[in-house]
């Protein structure tokens, strides 16, 4: 029997309509990076976290490297 890892199409199907809007939106728009669309998702992160501040960043492994860096107290 095949185990399907990730069935992403699956997951996407039933938000599709939203997630085209969405895409289209930042495509227009031409704010690949940084921009309107990124401070408003920081914002709205940060508040679900139920914190202060929210800080977008590039990759996982950025967002991994400055977690670190916050809990040794320094960013080196």
């Amino acid at each position: 029997m095949k185990v399907p890892f990730l069935d992403l199409k699956a997951h996407h199907e039933p938000i599709r309509e939203q997630l085209d809007a969405a895409i289209s939106e930042v495509i227009d728009a031409g704010a690949f990076a940084g921009g309107p669309y990124v401070t408003k998702f920081e914002k709205e992160f940060a508040a679900y976290c139920g914190v202060a501040h929210g800080i977008g960043v590039g990759n996982g492994t950025d967002a991994l490297w400055f977690a670190l860096a916050g809990i040794r107290g320094r960013g080196e």
